[in-house]
């Protein structure tokens, strides 16, 4: 079965899109910028490679999976149910079973296991938005179609085997797995399914506050702006720990360019997120901060181009140290945005900092 008023939503970032999509069936018609927002979902986490020279760090530019939902949900006063069936069979029962009640059910999946991805990496924080599941032939292995919406980059809507999404959701490895989890939108306040602008300014101010007073905040040497000076100091000494360079290096700019955790991605999101909060409450104060993480997107930009040309460059050593050096530009100009931001956002909600 299908859902036939089911209308996608394409997005740049697999959470966000997938989050989208629920809500947008279920009636509220809401940006990707603005979810991501009201999620609160920019950050920087650095995770040390899981083989130590030869593979690279995990470098990402989001909150851990999940979080952004809940947040957002929470914002926008949506009740957000995720469960997690025990095995593959569970879990595609109940799934059908929400599909058949009206909803369109957001999974998490390993995408080494779609078989419209390019990638044969194991990567299992992926989610994906199920609006469809056709019935299973009599083996009972999970055949038939499956209708699913995916980030613009992977093609938006797409149809894929159902046994191939029952290992996606199946899969135990690779980074964050979480084995057949998901989620729906259980209910709505009615404001939200009548009026595209209901959002309130309230909801806006506090999420650029929690969001600015975590980035700003003391979180350990690998969370945060601490996190990506840690990573900024550690990219010169690649060129000795990495091997093949070659190889891994360009790959961690394919990485943070395509996979959809990277940092441009995500600045160039809060930034979108912060011109439609301008918009939205008519405050003049929030340009600055939205221009200033247009630079900041440009030089995430600018990073990524050197890894990515890494393999043919003459001085591999002293491109590693422009990346270290733009990185830390990065950092000082995302922790002036995020000050700007937090005295701001504290004086719109009417505390003191």
């Amino acid at each position: 079965m299908r859902l036939e008023s089911f209308q996608p939503q394409v997005g740049v970032h697999c959470e966000t899109t997938t989050l989208r999509n629920m809500l947008h069936h279920a009636g509220a018609r809401l940006s990707e910028p603005l979810l991501f927002g009201l999620g609160q979902g920019i950050d920087f986490q650095y995770w040390d490679p899981p083989v130590p020279g030869r593979s690279a760090p995990m470098l990402t530019g989001r909150v851990g999976p999940g979080e952004l939902s809940h947040r957002a949900c929470a914002a926008l006063g949506a009740e957000l149910c995720a469960s997690r069936p025990p095995d593959a069979d569970a879990a595609r029962a109940r799934t059908a079973e929400l599909l058949a009640a009206g909803h369109v059910v957001g999974v998490t999946v390993d995408i080494y296991h779609l078989d419209y991805f390019s990638s044969r990496s194991h990567f299992a924080s992926h989610y994906i938005a199920l609006y469809g599941l056709d019935e299973e032939p009599d083996d009972g292995h999970g055949g038939g179609l499956a209708y699913v919406v995916d980030t613009d980059q992977q093609g938006g809507a797409q149809t894929l085997p159902g046994e191939s999404l029952r290992r996606a959701r199946n899969s135990d490895e690779g980074f964050l797995p979480s084995p057949n989890l998901q989620m729906h939108i259980g209910g709505l306040p009615k404001r939200l399914t009548t009026d595209s602008t209901a959002v309130a300014h309230e909801e806006i101010w506090q999420a650029i506050r929690a969001t600015a007073a975590r980035m700003l905040s003391d979180r350990g040497p690998e969370r945060g702006l601490s996190g990506l000076r840690k990573a900024a100091s550690d990219v010169p000494g690649w060129r000795d720990t990495l091997t093949p360079g070659e190889e891994l290096v360009p790959g961690v700019g394919r990485f943070w360019r395509y996979a959809g955790t990277g940092g441009a991605n995500f600045r160039g999101l809060y930034g979108d997120f912060l011109r439609e909060a301008r918009q939205r409450t008519a405050d003049a104060a929030l340009d600055g901060p939205a221009d200033a993480f247009d630079g900041v997107r440009q030089q995430w930009d600018e990073a990524i181009d050197l890894l990515l040309g890494y393999g043919e460059a003459p001085d591999p050593g002293g491109r590693l140290k422009t990346v270290e050096t733009l990185m830390h530009a990065i950092a000082d100009a995302e922790q002036a945005a995020f000050e700007r931001l937090l005295r701001l956002a504290t004086r719109r909600v009417g505390e003191s900092p």
